[in-house]
């Protein structure tokens, strides 16, 4: 067995020689309906394009005011060197994709995160009863029973959309904070166990269910803590709800569309045109090439 960490050693169950539960603790789930499966699908969209007030995110924005937003991005977080050589390379109607897709690409990517943590919390409301939003660290917290062990487990788990985000300098202090959900639990009635849940499969590879439970480990040869596991799709998915990563990812990709669209894509054509006649207007365009001129445009955004 590996060395072990400072924290206590919470009275649960074994992999014989290991740290990590017994798997027996933690039985595939009976797989739920494709209604139960879209619902929460459709919940965790709906949790994530809805603000903190209850008001929900645009799901489409007008040309012209995209190709101002784009025009904005342009001046304010260009290089004053390597932009105008750039641009001045590129076709004008090129301009509008290059920006706005990366940007909106950007948005996209920062939501689909907190969708990812809404899905794990969605889909476990459908197989155990004891099912809350959690708190810091935590995403979830649950109350889940375990075969031939009383009083069952409280899982604290925190969802990360990648294995990179549980990295880092602090990586140290985000155990540390995990774990301190359960110590400092003054309601706690069980052992707990604290979970790094990875919604997408590292280097694009899904592990078999057996496998796709670890322990994280310091330089040192010692654990992080003992009580804290990190579970890969192929584990979290059939856990929670019966199903695949795949069939879950595959659910998921019919709906995305609805609530985080590609505005930009969608008006491509109209606003590289609004766009080209914009940069036209403002001077940045060699009559020469037809492109960015790479002088005015680094003096329209150093000015």
């Amino acid at each position: 067995m590996a060395k072990k960490s400072q924290s206590m050693l919470q009275p649960y169950p074994r992999r014989k020689g290991e740290f990590l539960a017994d798997d027996k603790l933690l039985p595939s789930a009976n797989p739920i309906s494709g209604k139960k499966l879209n619902n929460a699908i459709r919940g965790a969209f709906e949790r994530t394009i809805t603000g903190k007030k209850g008001k929900k995110s645009s799901p489409d924005i007008p040309p012209k005011q995209l190709v101002e937003i784009c025009l904005k991005h342009l001046k304010e977080r260009s290089d004053p060197i390597l932009n105008p050589s750039f641009l001045g390379q590129l076709d004008l109607p090129d301009i509008f994709v290059m920006d706005a897709v990366s940007h909106e690409m950007q948005r996209h990517r920062m939501k689909i995160g907190g969708f990812y943590q809404f899905l794990v919390i969605e889909l476990m409301k459908t197989t155990f009863p004891c099912v809350y939003d959690g708190k810091r660290e935590g995403d979830v917290e649950a109350d889940v029973e375990t075969p031939k062990f009383e009083p069952g487990l409280r899982l604290y788990i925190s969802v990360k959309k990648s294995k990179d985000t549980v990295g880092g300098q602090d990586i140290a202090g985000v155990f540390r904070r995990l774990e301190a959900l359960g110590k400092e639990d003054k309601n706690l009635t069980r052992p707990y166990l604290g979970v790094f849940a990875i919604a997408t499969p590292p280097s694009g590879n899904i592990l078999s269910y057996a496998n796709s439970r670890k322990m994280r480990f310091k330089q040192d040869g010692s654990l992080y803590s003992p009580n804290i596991e990190e579970w890969l799709p192929g584990f979290i998915f059939p856990y929670i709800c019966g199903k695949t990563p795949q069939e879950v990812y595959r659910a998921a990709l019919e709906y995305i569309s609805e609530y985080l669209p590609f505005n930009s894509l969608k008006h491509k054509e109209e606003c590289s045109t609004l766009l080209t006649n914009r940069l036209k207007e403002l001077n940045l365009v060699n009559k020469n090439t037809g492109k960015i001129d790479p002088i005015k445009f680094q003096e329209y955004i150093s000015k």
